[in-house]
This record gives C-alpha cells, structure tokens and sequence, in this order.
C-alpha cells in the first residue's frame, strides 16, 4: 500500500517537472521543496531519471511530448539533456566498435592487449571522467543557483513580515490614540445646548468631530461652515456611512452671513443617532436650478 501511495507521489512529482500541475498546486509543491531537503532531493532524482530515459531514448508517449514541449525550454535543462546525451554516446561508442568485430568460430589463444588498444580504451575513459566532471560542475552551479533563489525568497518574506508589522504597530497607535479621544469626550461636560460646528471634510484635518447626545435630547444643533454663501438657501441630508442611504433631510434654511464664515444651522433628530459615524452633505438650492452640492461634513456620536 505505501509502494502504490509512493509511486503516486512520484507522479505527481514527474507532472511538476513537465509542467502538468495547475498553477497553485505548483506553487505550493515548489514552496514545499525549498523547506523539505528530503522533497528536494526527490525532485532532483526523478529529475535526473527523466533526463537519463530522454537521453537513452526510453522515454515516450505524452512524457515525451511534455519533456520536449516545456522542459527543454529551459537553456539550463537543454544543457544538461545535451550533456546527459553526448554522456551515454561516449560510453556506448566502444561497446559498438567490439560488437561490430565478427566473433571467431573456434577458441583463440589470448593476446597481450596493444599500445594503440590500451590508448583508445584511455582516451575513451578521459572522455567519460571529463563528461561526469562536467555534469557534477553543472549540478554544482544549478543547486548553488537553487539555494541563491531560495534565499532571495526568503529574505522578501521577511522584509515583508517586517513591513505589516511596522502597519500593525501604526494602526494600533492610531486605535489607542482615537480611544482616549472617545474617552476624553465622553467626560466632557455636556453638549446640550451648545452647537456643534462643522468644517467640510477634507483631508489631513484632523480627528472626527464627537458629538455625545444626553438621554431625553430631542435634536443635536449643528453648524455647518463654508466658504461663501451663493444661494439664498440651503439644504442638509444626513446619511449613514454604514448603507450610504440618506436617513433625513433637513427643512431648507437660509445661510447666517453675520458671521466671520458663513454657516447654515440645523437641528437634527436625536433619535435617529447611534453611536457611530454620520456624514451631512450640505447642497445649495436655487430657484430654478437642479440642487448644487457643497460638502460633505463628517462627525461621530456617543450617547451618554
């Protein structure tokens, strides 16, 4: 039962290497190599099998077809296919001349083994060590080409790491910082009959403006400031940022120009204000004239 789950596994390993698995499935098997020494030195085996079977011309069928479509698209893999070749051509050379001489029919005396002969059996062996020497540089600048890759990836990993928690530490700063700001608000004296301006929402202003409603408040007065009053009248619409949906409209009122910056107050509904962000938007309304948006005004409200 484990011989079969093993030869599986090889499968699987062989569909890697020609480029069969589906992209994540690749990913992970390849992540998996970079910490399993044990995984790695499989896949460089069933490597190395599969080269020798092309090279020996033993491999066949759709392996064939992927070896030859996807791994030797590879410079680096062609060059080790071409030198796995030229390998098993030098060795088969001299098994192919001995076979081609015609075997005597009776026993012969043995003969001492010439210079000539000695030599070419020499050359031949120098031709063989010099290809094995070159394969082991090969495999040598691969995996050394391997562990450089690896250690890239890992080093990006960690700079990673080291950015989001850079984030985490910002982000839980700017909670502790807008807690004690709810806190402090929520100490306050109260707010009831005191309005609470607002300045259209830009950015780099500053922290949300908190409202903190008494128990039995009817309305929250609010005064929102603008740059220039160009209508005779104005609207507002509170709208919650959780839908985006308009929860109220304001009756329309005219713009108090005595002031420094001209402001439009309204009262809103206490009732329709729990605890979290609101938005008002203030349009400009002429007559004839579709409404005319000015800004958007954004606060936060805390019952007491």
């Amino acid at each position: 039962m484990s011989q079969t789950r093993e030869s599986l596994h090889d499968d699987k390993l062989i569909d890697y290497i020609l480029g069969c698995l589906p992209e994540e499935e690749a990913e992970r098997l390849e992540e998996q190599s970079i910490v399993d020494d044990e995984l790695a030195a499989r896949l460089r085996l069933i490597e190395d099998d599969l080269v020798d079977s092309y090279a020996s011309g033993t491999l066949s069928g759709e392996r064939l077809q992927r070896f030859e479509a996807y791994y030797l698209t590879s410079p680096r893999r062609r060059r080790k296919a071409a030198f796995a070749k030229a390998f098993l051509a030098k060795i088969d050379r001299p098994s192919q001349r001995l076979s081609a001489v015609p075997q005597p029919a009776i026993a012969v005396k043995p003969v001492k083994r010439t210079f000539a002969s000695s030599f070419g059996w020499a050359h031949a062996a120098a031709a063989v060590l010099l290809l094995g020497v070159s394969l082991l540089m090969l495999r040598h600048a691969d995996l050394r080409r391997d562990l450089n890759d690896a250690r890239r990836q890992v080093t990006a990993a960690t700079e990673r790491a080291n950015t989001i928690s850079a984030e985490l530490v910002e982000q839980r700063k700017a909670v502790a910082a807008a807690t004690q700001t709810l806190a402090d608000a929520r100490a306050a004296l109260p707010l009831a009959a005191i309005a609470l301006v607002l300045r259209p929402q830009t950015r780099g202003v500053g922290p949300t403006p908190i409202v903190s409603i008494a128990p039995g408040s009817r309305t929250v007065p609010v005064e929102l400031q603008f740059e220039v009053a160009s209508a005779a009248s104005y609207e507002v619409a509170l709208k919650d940022p959780a839908t985006n949906r308009t929860i109220w409209r304001s009756a329309t009122a005219p713009p108090q120009q005595e002031r420094p910056v001209p402001v439009v107050s309204v009262g809103v509904p206490a009732a329709l204000l729990k605890p979290q962000h609101y938005a008002l938007d203030l349009f400009a309304l002429r007559p004839g004239a579709t409404r005319e948006f000015v800004g958007t005004y954004a606060f936060e409200v805390t019952r007491r």
